[in-house]
């Protein structure tokens, strides 16, 4: 069975694409080994797909595109 998606529908395609999953229980996110099915504190159910966002540019940002997002210069989290 697929995973579900925790995005706004406009976003369900970048939550499937993203690398990054959340647990519907704790909250968890963590990114990687989409063969897990459960969340890795413990059996809380059925991890979904989430879409992260960068809240400085409003992006979606897959887990292989992170670290060039966020050496911009624009991205300069020191300076918040």
């Amino acid at each position: 069975m697929p995973l579900k998606s925790f995005a706004p529908e406009h976003l369900t395609d970048e939550a499937r694409q993203s690398g990054f999953f959340q647990c519907p229980t704790c909250g968890l996110i963590w990114f990687g080994r989409a063969d897990y099915d459960f969340c890795p504190q413990g059996p809380h159910g059925e991890p979904v797909h989430v879409a992260v966002l960068c809240r400085i540019c409003d992006a979606v940002v897959p887990i292989q595109l992170l670290t060039a997002h966020l050496v911009d210069q624009k991205h300069d989290l020191g300076e918040n």
